[in-house]
């Protein structure tokens, strides 16, 4: 007699815990285990400017300067996720919007994030303790960025 086997669509998507998003980093990883996923590979480090720059390569350069200054000379920390569709399964375990009020509240952005925005270089800048990726191609490109670190 044959097992039926499922078709599982196990992917790998990448995350960060952003600079003053690390005072939940337990909370975070076990939010994110307990959705499913498997926390493969992590890194705590100062991102560099080059990553971000591929990271973040779709943010128009005028919202870049605000977005990276949080991470100047900090830590954060960077992982990996392997699981049943992974990407889409962090993206809402994470939240999938940028202001956290617009989240899911069982979202890591919602539960963590700031309540209201501030001003960065006059640009509105989302505390929202964690980047994920959206879709494939971002997760593809963040995991290779994450491989060079």
């Amino acid at each position: 007699m044959s097992e039926k086997r499922e078709d599982y669509n196990l992917e790998t998507s990448f995350y960060i815990i952003k600079p003053h998003g690390l005072v939940f980093f337990k909370e975070v990883r076990a939010m994110i285990e307990g959705g499913g996923l498997i926390i493969s590979e992590s890194k705590r480090l100062v991102m560099p400017y080059w990553a971000l720059e591929i990271i973040y390569s779709d943010l128009p350069k005028r919202y870049r300067s605000a977005v990276f200054k949080p991470f100047a000379d900090v830590f954060v920390e960077a992982g990996l996720v392997v699981g049943k569709n992974a990407i889409d399964t962090l993206l809402q375990i994470a939240g999938t919007e940028i202001d956290p009020v617009d989240c899911a509240p069982e979202s890591i952005r919602f539960k963590f994030g700031e309540r209201r925005p501030i001003m960065i270089d006059n640009v509105r800048y989302y505390k929202n303790i964690i980047h994920r990726s959206r879709n494939r191609a971002e997760a593809k490109k963040d995991v290779e960025v994450f491989r060079m670190l």
